[in-house]
């Protein structure tokens, strides 16, 4: 027990008894603070099991002060082991960087190839394959290439994985011949792969166009008429066919010009059609009208054994000035010149029509200019006043350092009162390299009538 004694009421002693005091009241607080540190440490740690409500308020903070530096020392441990994330900025995100091993998308298909059995010739031909995707990402085709242009496709731009789309593809059999028939495409994929589709089949000519589209053709001269031209449509099969009807919806000018012909179909008791086409074109041709050939989109209607569609029956038709010219250019390759070299072979010629396409006109060729080294020309007559055979020679040999194309220019003069036919222009293109099996000479294009 603690005693404090009465003090001098001066200041000194006031004084002397409140230090006296402090010192005594702290060494009271030291001791207090001593024995409690002795009893805690004294005391066994409680048990794991021993419940919150036994523990003294003691033994509670001490769980407590250990807890907080048992996870101390856990996160400064984990701290060292890993280096701190970089700090990221607002607005912008993260993205972590896929692994190289990462499985690719696949394409695949129960069938690559449709087998349409048999169609007529006019029929299109529809069929939608099935697209797998068996891979785990996301599989993308970019494309669909068919191998050529009767042939129509569409696709499913996108399949996840293991998911199913379609390739679309049509085959219009118009244009392909009779028999048997096998059109590809090719399936192309955002990684690189690629697959083959196929469709194949027969094409029958249930009806037959004599003649053909290929080999018929009509040629239009101011101031000359036009006759009709006739077109048969006979049974190709043991199958009957009925044109239902016959339309072109072409005109010569605009929607409220003319229309460019007119249709006539006369039907024949052994199951055949006659169609006659007359062009509406009028006699003397506007010479201000550029236009240099027109074709007659003539459809025809048919129904073969229940099945209904439209066959194409077009008509070409070609505007010409009275004097033509055929064809107006000619090729010579690398063959034909190292020929010059080779003793006894003729050199290489090809061969220019020129004549008149009026009834009532005729013209002669007043002369031949060749600018040029490498060429020769010669006229030969096959019809007075009517028809010219012009021969184009190669006569020297290009330059063997020369590569690519040489072309050189022949201008043909004629004696015509129109100076729209006083010269024609003639082009002889040399080409140095070999030509390949794909390539096609131009000039082969221009038949005469079309």
């Amino acid at each position: 027990m603690l005693t404090v004694k009465n003090c001098p009421k001066n200041r000194l002693g006031l004084r002397e008894d409140l230090t006296g005091l402090q010192f005594c009241t702290k060494t009271a607080f030291a001791a207090l603070l001593v024995c409690s540190i002795a009893c805690v440490g004294c005391q066994p740690e409680p048990s794991a099991g021993t419940s919150a409500e036994e523990l003294t308020v003691s033994e509670l903070e001490e769980l407590l002060r250990k807890k907080k530096n048992n996870t101390t020392k856990a996160l400064t441990a984990e701290k060292v082991a890993k280096p701190p994330a970089p700090e990221e900025k607002k607005g912008t995100s993260s993205l972590k960087t896929p692994p190289d091993n990462l499985p690719q998308p696949k394409v695949s298909s129960d069938g690559n190839t449709f087998n349409w059995g048999s169609v007529y010739q006019g029929e299109v031909v529809f069929h939608d394959f099935e697209i797998k995707n068996p891979g785990l990402t996301t599989l993308i085709i970019e494309n669909v290439k068919p191998a050529c242009g009767c042939t129509k496709g569409d696709w499913t731009k996108t399949i996840p994985p293991g998911g199913t789309g379609k390739v679309s593809l049509s085959v219009k059999t118009i244009r392909l011949d009779a028999g048997k028939i096998r059109k590809t495409a090719d399936v192309i994929t955002k990684g690189g792969e690629k697959m083959i589709l196929a469709m194949e089949g027969e094409v029958v000519a249930a009806i037959v166009q004599e003649p053909p589209p290929a080999k018929r053709g009509l040629v239009k001269v101011s101031g000359v008429p036009l006759e009709p031209t006739k077109i048969t449509l006979r049974k190709g099969t043991e199958k009957a066919f009925k044109i239902n009807k016959v339309s072109c919806p072409n005109r010569i000018r605009g929607r409220t010009s003319p229309p460019l012909v007119a249709l006539e179909l006369l039907a024949f008791e052994d199951g055949n059609y006659e169609l006659a086409v007359t062009p509406q074109l009028p006699l003397v041709l506007d010479p201000d009208n550029k236009v240099q050939f027109y074709t007659a989109n003539i459809v025809a209607n048919v129904t073969v054994e229940g099945k209904t569609f439209d066959l194409p029956v077009n008509l070409p038709i070609a505007i010409k000035k009275r004097i033509d010219m055929n064809p107006k250019s000619v090729y010579f390759y690398k063959k034909d010149s190292d020929a010059l070299d080779k003793p006894g072979v003729a050199p290489a010629t090809k061969e220019i029509t020129i004549k008149s396409l009026h009834p009532d006109h005729s013209f002669n060729i007043a002369g031949i200019r060749i600018q040029g080294e490498h060429l020769k020309a010669r006229v030969e007559t096959v019809t007075p006043g009517k028809e010219y055979k012009l021969a184009i020679e190669l006569a020297k040999k290009p330059n063997a350092t020369t590569t690519g194309k040489i072309t050189e220019t022949i201008f043909i003069d004629t004696d015509d009162d129109d100076p729209n036919l006083q010269e024609f222009k003639l082009t002889a293109i040399f080409n140095m390299n070999e030509p390949t099996k794909n390539s096609t000479n131009p000039a082969k294009k221009n038949l005469e009538g079309k």
